[in-house]
């Protein structure tokens, strides 16, 4: 699949950098691009998990910081987020639970997998020890794909 590069930025690991992530993606897609929406979203809690688990000081874009990546090929929009790693934690798929209201963790990957329709992964990249996590998001989207994906379940 040959990929076609949209953007890439390099962040703090740090309590902004999922702003500067959707930020980011707005620079690049556009807030009219029918995908725009999910992949905020979906930038949005990668970056949130890379800053919370990574365990990495918040320092400029050095060793610590958080790439994004964004690509596309004619079907699917490809966001890597690749943060320094952490020895004690790593991305998995995570069963569907029941809903808790009170609950305010554990819904990110969960959310990645619907959105990426169970196309996502991760691997330790080599070397470094870093974590890669990927996405493919759809790149055409309709509104009622849209509104699928956005719907409240409690309303079927």
């Amino acid at each position: 699949m040959k990929l076609e590069e949209l953007g890439v930025v390099r962040l703090a690991c740090g309590l902004r950098a999922p702003y500067l992530a959707r930020e980011a993606i707005t620079t690049w897609l556009g807030r009219t691009h029918t995908a725009w929406e999910i992949v905020m979203l979906a930038a949005s809690e990668l970056v949130t998990n890379a800053v919370k688990y990574a365990g990495a000081p918040s320092v400029g874009d050095g060793p610590s910081a958080i790439t994004i990546k964004l690509s596309q090929d004619p079907l699917v929009l490809r966001l890597a987020v690749t943060d320094p790693g952490s020895n004690f934690s790593a991305p998995t798929r995570i069963p569907l639970q029941v809903p808790n209201l009170r609950s305010e963790h554990g819904r990110g990957l969960a959310i990645v997998e619907t959105l990426s329709r169970g196309r996502w992964g991760s691997y330790r990249m080599p070397g470094t020890g870093h974590r890669h996590v990927w996405c493919h998001l759809d790149r055409h989207l309709n509104g009622a794909q849209l509104e699928e994906l956005f719907c409240d379940p409690a309303a079927s």
